[in-house]
């Protein structure tokens, strides 16, 4: 039998968030299963840990996958900020006549890969901006990722 390290059980986490679900407490129920993962993230090697802290961040362990969604309108709102700054120095339109450059349009055009509003294809950044639309691209199909998930019930824990 694999013995668990010191100090961490799941079982009083699943017995308390089982008795909190049979009064019909669900949010009391999530928050115990939250705070299990937490205590578990002490656990794991810095790899995990990592993970773990990310998953919480993003999506609160698949209990609070609405998180990716404001991540998401976090990110459109600096990617705007920042792609505003870098116009007109630092994108190049790629075709003459190129269609008007527009800020919150081209980020989310980033942001959110299944969807295509001709911004991206429009317009290339350069410099900085080009990085930041490579972590706007990278950050942008996890969280739709995770939103799509959230939607369709594939990450919703109980």
């Amino acid at each position: 039998m694999e013995r668990q390290p010191a100090g961490y059980s799941p079982q009083p986490y699943d017995q308390l968030a089982t008795g909190y679900r049979q009064v019909g407490q669900e949010d009391a129920a999530r928050l115990i299963a939250i705070h299990k993962q937490r205590r578990r993230r002490r656990t794991l090697n810095p790899a995990g840990k990592l993970l773990n802290w990310l998953l919480y961040l993003t999506v609160g362990y698949g209990y609070r996958t609405w998180l990716a969604a404001l991540w998401l309108l976090a990110l459109l709102a600096l990617g705007a900020a920042i792609f505003d700054h870098a116009y007109p120095s630092h994108m190049t339109a790629m075709s003459k006549p190129a269609p008007g450059f527009h800020a919150v349009i081209y980020t989310f055009d980033v942001l959110v890969p299944i969807i295509d509003l001709g911004q991206q294809k429009a317009w290339v950044p350069t410099g900085s901006a080009l990085y930041w639309s490579w972590l706007f691209s990278g950050a942008g199909w996890v969280l739709t990722t995770a939103v799509a998930a959230g939607l369709s019930g594939v990450l919703k824990r109980n």
